[in-house]
């Protein structure tokens, strides 16, 4: 049920968990928890909508790489960036999870098994349907890959009823963490500031970050400040290894055979190196949408192809009146970027209305980000040719020794992963592989920023996967504290 700022109890176990942030982490842990019997208090620093007010706080600043503003890049209020979600999911591929050849820190210290038990529970709980498997393509170097293209859900809606009515739940709007209190190892106290300047605190048997890519590295970075060091002692990876997903329209295409693609009854197909392209081309992992022209543009390919290669211009018009289909593609991409620790979430000397610094981020693609595209779509190129299945026209930057990416477009998904980095050891990460602060027996993080590395696919499946695994952690937990309190001591 929702509550207001003024209501939150500062009653010490009063709340077994107090999850701070409700995008799709958050609301996803919070229904699962309360269901569960377990008393959950989710703090959101929005309102129910959209809002200048709120959504001002994520203004900052960008050094590096041209990138989309910071204030428009996500949504804050009820529901996060679930609001202006495509609904666009699908697991990462096994091999995302390993030390990749090109790039050792792809690894993470969990398997995809780990992740593979909530993959039904996630999927229901974002009303994604159900794809094909993979399928390989032979001599291509690629597979053939499905996304959910369901209708987005908008997780505040579907869960209305849920945040309205029920008794294990409370809902507080409006309610910014602005600090967290530790001592012995454990985060005894959580203190929300309103846009009066109200505060209350918060105590809580375990508390959970879920504020977002760039958010729980933000908040964390000035609670640890705050704190004197203590929140998180080893914080020299806290707000690094930062990562996004560039995007791109990267070339056309003429299609002889589409079929081979599968392009002969769908208008789009999406494809992906397998892992052996990825080892012998020495990149990272690459997701190619082939999007289908119309006869007009199409036809409009070949004309310009005529101009570079006449003989394969005239045996495609010949093939044509034969009543062969050729078939026109448009070329976009969205690809892996290297975890790299320069890559980062910074404050930055400006304070937001709350008084907390705003972020800077400081972002720039690497060598290893540019020939992964160049490679993928080189891969591409050559088996259209060597199988005759077609012919590639790269976009004119891919060209470019050094490649240079676009500096205005598409440039990103707004798939904010990293900042939190989930390690085995506090030397190399933020949070452990239960997503636990290192040096906190009761505080956690969620959400894409404990991703170690970010394969290709969007990000929103992964996290609820994670954030459902977290639920099933802290039940134990609480569970197992509940049995101990409740038992009879020895006589």
């Amino acid at each position: 049920m929702y509550i207001d700022f003024e209501a939150i109890s500062e009653q010490r176990d009063a709340v077994d968990v107090c999850i701070i942030g409700a995008g799709a982490a958050g609301i996803s842990m919070a229904v699962t928890l309360s269901e569960r019997g377990h008393r959950v208090l989710l703090c959101e620093g929005g309102d129910a909508d959209y809002s200048e007010r709120s959504q001002e706080c994520y203004r900052g600043e960008t050094i590096g790489d041209p990138y989309i503003p910071l204030y428009g890049a996500r949504l804050r209020h009820l529901g996060g960036s679930t609001n202006h979600w495509g609904g666009v999911c699908r697991p990462l591929d096994r091999y995302d999870f390993t030390a990749k050849s090109a790039a050792s820190e792809t690894a993470w210290p969990i398997g995809r098994d780990a992740l593979s038990p909530y993959y039904r529970s996630a999927a229901k709980l974002l009303d994604l349907a159900t794809t094909p498997a993979d399928q390989s393509i032979a001599g291509a170097g690629f597979k053939r890959i499905y996304f959910s293209l369901g209708n987005p859900t908008r997780l505040k809606d579907k869960f209305a009823a849920t945040l309205r009515d029920s008794m294990t739940l409370e809902c507080c709007l409006t309610a910014n963490l602005v600090a967290l209190e530790t001592q012995d190892g454990h985060v005894t106290s959580a203190t929300f500031k309103n846009y009066q300047g109200d505060y209350r605190l918060v105590h809580a048997r375990y508390f959970v970050l879920a504020c977002g890519g760039i958010e729980n590295s933000r908040l964390l970075l000035w609670c640890n400040q705050q704190a004197n060091g203590q929140l998180i002692p080893q914080a020299g990876t806290l707000g690094r290894y930062w990562m996004e997903h560039p995007h791109a329209t990267v070339g056309k295409a003429l299609l002889f055979k589409p079929a081979a693609l599968g392009l002969d009854d769908e208008y789009n197909v999406f494809l992906s190196p397998t892992a052996a392209s990825l080892d012998s081309r020495q990149i990272l992992n690459c997701g190619l949408r082939l999007h289908r022209m119309n006869t007009e543009t199409t036809q409009a390919l070949i004309d310009e192809l005529a101009d570079q290669a006449p003989t394969l211009a005239g045996r495609i018009r010949v093939w044509q009146a034969q009543g062969q289909v050729i078939h026109g593609v448009v070329l976009r991409a969205a690809w892996e970027q290297e975890p790299r620790f320069e890559n980062r979430i910074e404050l930055s000397d400006e304070l937001d209305e709350l008084g907390v610094p705003r972020s800077r981020l400081v972002w720039q693609q690497s060598e290893l980000d540019r020939r992964t595209i160049r490679e993928s779509m080189l891969l591409l190129g050559e088996y259209l040719r060597d199988n005759e299945v077609g012919r590639l026209q790269m976009a004119d930057w891919l060209a470019d020794t050094p490649v240079q990416l676009p500096t205005e477009g598409e440039l990103a998904g707004r798939h904010h992963m990293g900042g939190t980095r989930m390690s085995l050891a506090a030397e190399t990460g933020i949070v452990n592989p239960d997503c636990r602060l290192f040096a906190q027996e009761n505080c956690y993080v969620a959400g894409s920023s404990v991703f170690a590395s970010a394969g290709h696919a969007n990000p929103t499946l992964t996290l609820v996967q994670l954030a459902l695994r977290l639920c099933d952690h802290l039940e134990s937990r609480l569970t197992q504290t509940s049995s101990e309190a409740g038992a009879v001591p020895p006589t």
